[in-house]
């Protein structure tokens, strides 16, 4: 049962003040003044007037049906409105503070008749919708989330952006499993999910390119949202700790302790509060981690805000942002100010925006700084800033490469799921050979396929790329028929860190071709599998919490 005193359910200012003279009010406002006789004159009126009466909302958000559990009319009242009420204003429905009228009735009156009515009533209707409970807060969660959905699109090909293909190519049954937990209903049934796995990819992406391995590290998501980036981070990294930051009420993030990952935090913040810096300083350094800033579309100052606090903190090596609009224009720099007096293009005055923050990332000295537009993106604002500093950036090269030899996954697993039997059999477990890491190239990494002739290795041009292999002695070499490649070389991320697309190589017009299903991966991706494996709706037994 939900807690809270009857100040928290009532608006700040009386709802007959608010709406005085508003007649869909009416209603609201008679149990707003404990008029009994009103609200049953009113309760009178026509099936068409009362349900218009039914829907009205007060500030927080309360139904009449939700004012009256509350106390303000005879239980008799209450149970008359009960029986005129429409669905959408009924037993199911939510007020602002995520309470239904079963809540309200119970906080008032206990174990009252009408209390238990209201809560058998709203619980049938939740089950006739085939619509459970999340166990922790309560909310109503959908037996088939559309994370489900977005799964069974991509297991049939029928998903076209590569960034939400690769994320469920890359995901593990038990990952999909505790995605689509009830613990996780604020991000697993949420609005354009599509978008903002593409977005949330777009930044993983690129920090695990820069960094590669992230247990080790400790990620500060700024304006998490509802905290879809910051438990991916957690789940493709057993290890990393998370903090998630934003101004929204912790009911609408995810359970993370009750589900067992402990390795995200939630810190209701505001990045532009004036002590914002200091007190996100003292999560960094008692965690104690090289820390990466993460910033996925921040609007405005918000951008500049994720740059502050990553060139005030020694412990900040990596700053990863997407920046959405520009700031208002009496905050904004000045040497953007002409863009707000002139005619110039939404996509220009973005374009403007990245590259002052390219540049302010770069003004600290050693800082090393790349800026791409990332076309899987599901929005136009779709750059992505990567900074990484000089001390760790001093160890891109030699050092860099050693390390990433040293931390290269022990197999691989490639899936080319579209073309011809040659590329489809590409798919696969591949083994890493033996390999010195004394010089710390990339040349001397090779995956060779667990049963065909068939190794992932990096060419003389610095691409990774998926090819026949021969026996040379008692050497595995990469041989010069080449069917999958990425196209961006790469001097540090490993096969499974490249962002982007991959390619194939197409036979009658001789020339590469993008294909966003191909994935590389630490993970084995399940093959086909039925539909009710990728669409999960408990843990797996046994499984140890992440």
């Amino acid at each position: 049962m939900h807690t809270s005193t009857e100040g928290d359910l009532l608006p700040d200012v009386p709802i007959k003040e608010m709406h005085a003279g508003e007649p869909e009010y009416a209603l609201l406002q008679a149990l707003d003044s404990r008029n009994e006789a009103e609200v049953q004159r009113l309760v009178e009126g026509s099936p068409q007037d009362v349900a218009r009466l039914m829907r009205a909302r007060s500030v927080r958000a309360c139904t009449p049906l939700m004012v009256a559990a509350m106390g303000h009319c005879s239980e008799s009242l209450a149970a008359r409105m009960l029986e005129l009420c429409p669905e959408d204003a009924g037993v199911t429905a939510r007020s602002g503070t995520g309470k239904t009228a079963a809540d309200y009735a119970e906080m008032h009156s206990g174990g009252s008749q009408f209390a238990l009515s209201l809560r058998a009533l709203e619980r049938e209707a939740l089950e006739g919708r085939g619509i459970g409970r999340c166990p922790v807060c309560g909310e109503a969660v959908s037996a088939r989330t559309k994370m489900h959905l977005l799964a069974d699109r991509c297991r049939c090909g029928d998903e076209a952006n590569t960034l939400v293909v690769r994320f469920f190519n890359s995901s593990t049954l038990a990952m999909l499993e505790r995605l689509t937990m009830p613990h996780f209903h604020p991000l697993n049934d949420g609005k354009k999910l599509s978008k903002k796995i593409s977005q949330s990819m777009a930044v993983l992406e690129a920090l695990e390119g820069s960094v590669g391995s992230l247990a080790d590290w400790h990620i500060v998501d700024l304006c998490c949202g509802k905290a879809l980036t910051s438990t991916l981070a957690a789940l493709r990294h057993p290890g990393v700790r998370v903090t998630a930051v934003d101004r929204l009420s912790r009911r609408k993030q995810p359970h993370f302790a009750e589900v067992g990952l402990a390795s995200v935090e939630y810190a209701r913040l505001d990045v532009l509060a004036d002590d914002f810096i200091e007190n996100i300083v003292q999560t960094i350094e008692k965690v104690g981690r090289p820390t990466a800033v993460l910033g996925m579309h921040l609007c405005g100052r918000l951008s500049e805000r994720a740059i502050e606090l990553f060139q005030a903190v020694p412990l900040a090596q990596r700053c990863v942002l997407s920046p959405c609009c520009l700031p208002h224009a009496k905050d904004a720099p000045p040497a953007l100010a002409p863009l707000y007096r002139s005619n110039a293009l939404d996509s220009e005055q973005y374009a403007a925006w990245g590259l002052h923050l390219k540049e302010a990332l770069a003004s600290q000295s050693g800082t090393v700084v790349d800026m791409v537009e990332v076309q899987d993106i599901m929005s136009i604002k779709n750059t992505v800033i990567t900074a990484a500093k000089a001390a760790s950036t001093s160890s891109m090269g030699a050092t860099l490469g050693i390390q990433a030899v040293l931390a290269a996954p022990a197999r691989l697993f490639v899936m080319c799921r579209f073309g011809t039997d040659a590329l489809q059999q590409c798919s696969g477990e591949y083994l890493l050979e033996e390999c010195e890491p004394d010089s710390g190239k990339f040349e001397n990494l090779l995956w060779k396929h667990i049963n065909k002739d068939l190794c992932l290795s990096r060419s003389d041009d610095g691409l990774w790329q998926v090819g026949t292999c021969t026996l040379e002695g008692v050497e595995l070499e990469a041989c010069s028929v080449q069917f999958l490649r990425h196209p961006e070389p790469s001097r540090t991320a490993l096969p499974h860190e490249m962002v982007g697309s991959w390619q194939k190589f197409n036979v009658k017009q001789k020339c590469w071709r993008k294909d966003g299903s191909i994935s590389v991966s630490v993970c084995g991706p399940a093959l086909a599998p039925p539909a009710a494996a990728c669409v999960p709706t408990r843990p797996v037994p046994g499984e140890a919490p992440a």
